[in-house]
């Protein structure tokens, strides 16, 4: 009988065939400069803009894929046979794609929303919300660009002649800076720290990243083209989805010709229950069937189980009218506020189990970085182990010391920074195990600090600051998920990987360089309002606290203490009966919005690997895996395609694919 070790063993072996050469050349990291360029400005252009395919919204990262694909089907063989030399060995091209993973977080989800975020307060103030008398006078004029008439122009666009007003926005951007530093220096530590621990120890599957790891397969001395390439399983599985994707597009192009694929989902349904208080969803999508086969089956169980499970148990609240009497406004992304409090319950207890079965690894860390123990190695590391832990604890300070100058108080400064890192820590744990390609933490850390302790204990000024911390708190994917995945790659490349330090700080340059230009010049060429940059959610809602202080919730610390409490239960019965079927992952994201769209996937997924394994073992299992492979690569391929296409005709919402 073939075990989950076994399969594992298996596809790291099999994923891990051929790796010749050096990584950190100059090609590759001029290629890499590049394609994180393409990234950023390209989804920048083709989200907010375009309004077509999410090239960078989720933690798949699709546009950094499709450049893989690009490179290693069409340019790097070409290259290969004017010279062996000329191309890229798998290393190099590992390196690049690391470089586009770093660069997929900042576009949208964080240029986007910290241009509009310095501004949006100014912009959006009216005599009805009274933005002028509640919130301006607690906004730091270093902190945003508070003229109206330089916002104006980034949201209502001044055209082609008019030069974007660099002098107005650069103090302000340089001014944020020290945080955002911080803030992606303490998630690359992190990652850093437990790289052994979640690579070597534990041994994460990572299954985001099972897609590059088959595109950079080398074959045999003199083969340009990958074994990847050859295989006619992948071919299959990816014709599916290219087809339906192709006909999608064309459709939004030819309606009166092209009679078929009128919907992104090849299968959409929204089925009423529990008296018409809430839809079922069917939606099929290929991508997610293809990441969802990769996961240990007790995981893809979980993920769909609990996600039912909690729309069972919303259902039941709807026609029993029981729901929370805070105010609303959080943004948790789990629909019910008392779940989303038990979201955030069990994902402290995920975090703390983290770190306990951590905790000889950990003591390693502490000894190498303050004692300097000689027997613990960290040369394979990115950081040693004193530089990880210092630059963890300097960023922390500079984050609550900025926050502080900016009128936050310490003590909330410093709950909201520790909530975050939990929040995003324990997001990115899911991530790297449960290979959440389209997911969102379930709660939002300001949201939950403000149950915890009421408003009137935060202050008027600590709120319209606690507002910003959204930017940074929130999201589809962080800097430290897009680490935790470039960190599994790295294992792939040299044994001296201290470079790939610098090669992360340099792509996430250049993603913000390129970002912010990119943004800022289409916000003053089309308007802002025109784009798809996100809302002011978090002042909204510091308006309203402002408006209506609220104290301390009961309920939330006993939500809480119920989610912590289902928590370790799943928790203890997973370490101590190996027939337990539940993995804990499932109960901390299954109640996420976004996994609802979800769901019939990964049940088909589990379903699908359970009866593989059943009858064909781990060799028809290794064999399928080419097709699902496909299926993901040509979800994605379609949605570029089109972006390109759309470019030139001027098409916008051509949605090929959602994320």
């Amino acid at each position: 009988m073939n075990t989950q070790k076994d399969i594992d063993e298996k596809e790291i072996a099999y994923a891990s065939y051929g790796d010749k050469g050096k990584a950190f050349t100059p090609k590759a990291i001029l290629t890499g400069c590049l394609g994180a360029f393409c990234v950023s400005a390209g989804s920048a252009y083709g989200t907010l803009y375009l309004k077509g395919s999410f090239m960078a919204l989720g933690s798949s990262m699709p546009g950094a894929v499709i450049i893989l694909f690009i490179i290693t089907l069409i340019i790097n063989p070409l290259l290969k046979l004017i010279s062996p030399l000329a191309g890229l060995n798998r290393r190099e091209l590992l390196v690049v794609y690391i470089m586009m993973v770093m660069a997929s977080p900042i576009p949208t989800l964080f240029v986007g929303k910290f241009l509009s975020a310095i501004s949006y307060p100014f912009y959006y103030a009216t005599p009805e919300n009274r933005w002028e008398e509640l919130l301006h006078p607690y906004i730091p004029e270093w902190l945003m660009v508070s003229d109206f008439q330089t916002v104006r122009k980034f949201y209502e666009g001044t055209g082609r002649d008019e030069p974007i007003p660099w002098a107005k926005w650069t103090p302000v951007l340089l001014a944020w800076m020290p945080l955002v530093a911080a803030l992606f220096m303490m998630m690359i530590s992190m990652m850093a720290i437990l790289r052994k621990q979640w690579v070597d120890h534990e041994r994460l599957i990572y299954p985001l990243m099972q897609v590059p790891l088959s595109m950079t397969e080398e074959g045999k001395p003199g083969e340009v083209l990958s074994p990847f390439y050859k295989n006619s399983m992948m071919w299959a599985g990816f014709a599916l989805p290219a087809l339906w994707g192709t006909l999608h597009g064309l459709y939004n192009y030819f309606p009166d010709i092209v009679f078929v694929a009128q919907d992104v989902d090849i299968i959409h349904m929204e089925i009423p229950v529990f008296s018409r208080s809430a839809d079922l969803y069917i939606a099929f999508r290929f991508n997610i069937l293809g990441f969802f086969y990769f996961l240990k089956t007790e995981i893809a169980f979980s993920l769909w189980f609990f996600n039912l499970l909690s729309f069972a148990v919303r259902g039941i609240f709807g026609i029993l009218g029981i729901m929370s009497s805070e105010p609303g406004g959080q943004g948790h992304q789990v629909p019910n506020l008392i779940l989303a409090q038990q979201s955030m319950g069990a994902l402290l207890m995920l975090c703390f189990g983290g770190l306990w079965m951590a905790r000889v690894h950990l003591k390693q860390v502490m000894r190498k970085a303050f004692v300097g123990d000689q027997r613990i190695d960290d040369s394979d590391e990115i950081l040693s182990y004193r530089a990880a832990v210092t630059a963890c604890l300097v960023s922390g300070l500079v984050i609550v010391g900025w926050l502080w100058l900016a009128g936050m108080p310490v003590w909330v400064g410093l709950v909201i920074l520790l909530l975050g890192m939990l929040v995003i820590f324990g997001y990115s744990r899911v991530v790297a195990e449960g290979g959440l390609s389209d997911g969102a933490p379930p709660v939002v850390p300001a949201g939950i600090l403000v149950s915890t302790v009421g408003s009137s204990a935060i202050g008027d000024q600590g709120l319209v600051i606690l507002a910003t911390t959204l930017l940074w708190t929130t999201g589809r994917n962080f800097v430290m998920v897009s680490c935790a995945n470039s960190l599994r790659l790295g294992e792939e490349l040299t044994n001296n990987k201290r470079p790939l330090f610098w090669v992360i700080v340099l792509a996430l340059v250049v993603a913000i360089s390129s970002s912010v230009w990119t943004i800022m010049y289409l916000g003053h060429r089309y308007g802002a309002i025109n784009l798809w940059l996100s809302s002011g959610g978090g002042y909204n809602f510091a308006e309203t606290l402002i408006r209506t202080p609220t104290d301390p919730f009961v309920s939330s610390w006993f939500n809480t203490a119920i989610g912590m409490v289902i928590m370790t239960g799943l928790m203890v019965g997973r370490w101590l009966f190996l027939w337990w079927p539940f993995h804990p992952i499932g109960y901390v994201i299954g109640p996420v919005w976004i996994m609802d769209h979800l769901w019939i996937n990964m049940f088909m997924a589990w379903l699908l690997k359970v009866l593989v394994l059943k009858y064909g073992g781990v060799r028809l299992y290794l064999k399928t895996r080419p097709f699902f492979l496909g299926l993901i690569l040509g979800y994605y391929t379609p949605g570029g395609i089109f972006l390109i296409i759309d470019h030139f005709t001027g098409m916008i919402n051509n949605v090929i694919f959602w994320g």
